[in-house]
């Protein structure tokens, strides 16, 4: 682990009721869906991170609408702090709701009222996040604590 928190842009691609995630093939996470994203580069300002990471991992144009919120998330292996992510979630509109053919199998349309059917395969953090901060605007800052046991992640804290 680093020194310090890793400042992440997150993204709620919300539109016709339905919201955008990937599937993770990298990093923490790998296999399961979640809100797009990823790092927020040096000099860049978290609207440009936002809607350039969504471009990148899903070839779909955004436009920046709203910082909904914050989540400070220890990811937490063998009682140790592995990683420590500052989320910045943010609600982005897409241009388009077309999923290129070749990205099918990573990139999907949850419909956000079913989000509880694939529980098991979402980010177990994501769920939290989609309905206290995409939803419902509950606040605007969750701690978080994600263990990951074996090859599962289990959900310890979201409040």
């Amino acid at each position: 682990m680093t020194d310090l928190p890793l400042a992440v842009a997150i993204a709620a691609v919300v539109r016709d009721g339905k919201i955008l995630l990937i599937k993770r093939t990298k990093g923490d996470y790998i296999g399961l869906w979640g809100l797009p994203g990823g790092k927020i580069e040096k000099n860049e300002h978290l609207t440009d991170a936002a809607t350039r990471e969504i471009l990148e991992e899903t070839g779909i144009q955004t436009s920046f609408q709203q910082h909904l919120g914050v989540v400070s998330e220890h990811l937490v292996e063998n009682n140790q702090v592995m990683q420590h992510f500052l989320l910045h979630v943010c609600e982005l509109y897409p241009q388009t709701m077309e999923i290129n053919p070749e990205d099918v199998d990573r990139v999907r349309w949850f419909d956000l009222e079913k989000l509880e059917e694939f529980k098991k395969q979402i980010i177990p953090s994501d769920i939290p996040m989609i309905e206290r901060l995409v939803k419902s605007v509950d606040k605007t800052h969750f701690n978080c604590i994600i263990e990951k046991v074996g090859n599962i992640h289990v959900l310890r804290k979201f409040e």
